[in-house]
C-alpha cells in the first residue's frame, strides 16, 4: 500500500551518507533503485517518497552488515543536522515544551505520520505513529530513536537519562553501543514506538534554554509549517486514523469520518478517486498490522487480535489464514525460522562522525534480470 504524495525531508539521507562515508555505498545507484533525485539530499527543502525514506535505511544497514548500526549512527550526530527541528527541542524552556514542539512541528519533517505526547500521573510518552503498509520502517525507527535520545541526553545534560524506550519490532541480531548504554531501559516487541519520560523531568529547564532565541526559532518553524503543511495528504490522514482506531473497535466509516471532520460521502469520494474504498483500505491496514505483530513481536495471539480490531480470536485466526494461507501460529513460526536462517550477528562497519514533490513510488526498481535491486 503506497499512498500518493507521502513524503519526508531528504536531508536525513545527506546525514546518513556523511556518517557512513567510510563505507562503500553507491549513492547514485541507491537513488536510482529507490527512485528519487539524488540532488534533493543537498536541497534544504528537498523531500523524498516515504517508501524510499524507509527503504534506503534498510538497504544501508544491510550494506553495512550491521542491523543495529542506526542506533549508534544517529545517537552521535551533531545538533543542528536537521536545522530548525533540532533547535525546537534543545532551546525550549522545559522538556515538556520541547516534546510539545516536536508534536506541533513534525509536519515540517513529513506528512506521512504524526507524533503524539501524552501524560499520566507517572510521566509523559513521546510516540511515533506506526505506518502500516508503507514498507519496512525498522531501521528508520532505530535511527529516530538514536537521534531523539541524543536530543534528550544533551538537553538534560545526562549521559543516560532515566527514560524507557519501547519499540514495536524485533531486537536486532547485532548489539550496538546504544543498546548496551540503555540496557534494561529498551524493550523490543512492544505495541508502540515511544519513549517514556518520568514526570520529575518534564518541568526541568533545559541546559540550552534561551527565551529570545526560542521565539526566533519558533517564528522560523511557523514559516516552514505554513509551507510544508500545505502538502498534507488527505489519504494519509484517513489511513492513519484507521490504524489508530483499530484497537478501539471504532474503525467504521461514520466514526473515522467524524474524527477527520469530514462527511462520509467526502471520505468515500476521496478514496474512490484513489482507486480504493474504505473497506479495502481498512483491510490492507489490518493485514499489514497483523503481519508486523506476528513477525516482529512476541505478543499473545489474543492481544494481537484485539490490537487490530478483532473481538474474537477465532475471527482473527480465520482472517490470518485468508491473508497468508496459514494459521497465525504457523505464520509466526515460519517468520522465526526465516530469521534464524539469516544467520547471527555480522561484522560491524565503524561509522564516521559528522557534525518539488516526489513521485509516490520510492520502491526499488527491477533489475534487467527481473529481480529486485533492493537488498532484503
Amino acid at each position: 500500500m503506497s499512498l500518493e504524495g507521502e513524503w519526508a525531508r531528504a536531508d536525513v539521507f545527506r546525514v546518513l551518507r556523511d556518517i557512513s562515508s567510510n563505507s562503500d555505498l553507491n549513492w547514485p545507484q541507491i537513488a536510482e533503485n529507490y527512485q528519487f533525485d539524488l540532488s534533493v539530499i543537498e536541497d534544504p527543502q528537498g523531500v523524498v517518497p516515504i517508501t524510499a525514506w524507509h527503504g534506503v535505511f534498510e538497504h544501508v544497514a544491510e550494506a553495512l552488515g550491521d542491523d543495529a548500526v542506526m542506533f549508534d549512527l544517529f545517537n552521535n550526530v551533531d545538533i543542528g543536522c536537521f536545522s530548525i527541528f533540532d533547535y525546537l527541542f534543545s532551546c525550549a524552556p522545559t522538556l515538556r515544551d520541547a516534546c510539545l514542539a516536536w508534536v506541533k512541528f513534525i509536519p515540517i519533517r513529513t506528512n506521512a505520520y504524526r507524533m503524539l505526547f501524552e501524560e499520566d500521573e507517572t510521566g509523559g510518552y513521546v510516540e511515533w505513529q506506526i505506518l502500516e503498509g508503507r514498507g519496512e520502517w525498522r531501521q528508520n525507527m532505530f535511527a529516530r530513536i538514536g537521534w531523539s535520545t541524543q536530543q534528550l541526553e544533551r538537553a538534560l545534560d545526562m549521559q543516560v537519562p532515566p527514560i524507557l524506550i519501547e519499540l514495536a519490532t524485533t531486537a536486532p541480531q547485532n548489539t550496538s553501543a546504544f543498546q548496551k548504554k540503555y540496557q534494561g531501559r529498551l524493550k523490543f516487541g512492544a505495541p508502540h514506538n515511544r519513549i517514556f519520560i518520568p514526570r520529575s523531568l518534564l518541568s526541568r529547564p533545559l541546559r540550552q534554554s534561551d527565551t529570545h532565541l526560542y521565539e526566533i526559532i519558533q517564528k522560523a518553524a511557523m514559516e516552514e509549517l505554513d509551507r510544508f503543511g500545505q502538502l498534507e495528504s488527505p489519504l494519509t490522514r484517513i489511513a492513519n486514523e484507521i490504524a489508530t482506531n483499530l484497537a478501539h473497535g471504532a474503525c467504521t466509516l461514520p466514526h473515522i469520518s467524524a474524527k477527520l471532520g469530514m462527511s462520509q460521502r467526502a471520505v468515500q469520494r476521496l478514496l474512490e478517486k484513489e482507486g480504493t474504498s474504505f473497506r479495502k483500505l481498512s483491510e490492507e491496514i489490518r493485514r499489514s498490522a497483523a503481519e508486523r505483530y506476528l513477525r516482529g513481536t512476541d505478543l499473545p495471539m489474543k492481544e494481537i487480535a484485539y490490537l487490530i480490531g478483532f473481538s474474537e480470536l477465532s475471527t482473527f485466526s480465520r482472517a490470518v489464514k485468508t491473508w497468508f494461507g496459514v494459521s497465525p501460529r504457523k505464520f509466526r513460526e515460519g517468520a522465526t525460522r526465516v530469521s534464524a536462517l539469516n544467520g547471527g550477528p555480522r561484522k560491524k562497519v565503524q561509522p564516521s562522525r559528522v557534525a518539488s514533490m516526489p513521485r509516490s513510488v520510492g520502491q526499488p526498481k527491477q533489475t534487467r534480470s527481473g529481480k529486485s535491486a533492493r537488498v532484503e
